[in-house]
């Protein structure tokens, strides 16, 4: 079986802008995100229309 990974996608963008391992984030429904990811977000991403998606990916 693979590892869950959540992901930030920038719809805007078209690409994954973060990605955090670990199904404890899903099952919690939360996707952490650090204050210095969340400035450079902030000022790279402002506006941006982006959704959280959750991947599995094979080993």
């Amino acid at each position: 079986m693979g590892t869950v990974i959540m992901q930030l996608v920038c719809d805007t963008c078209k690409k994954v802008l973060l990605e955090k391992e670990g199904e404890e984030h899903l099952l919690n429904e939360r996707f952490p995100i650090t204050p210095e990811e969340s400035q450079i977000l902030d000022k790279e991403h402002r506006g941006h229309e982006c959704h959280i998606e959750a991947v599995q990916k094979l080993e």
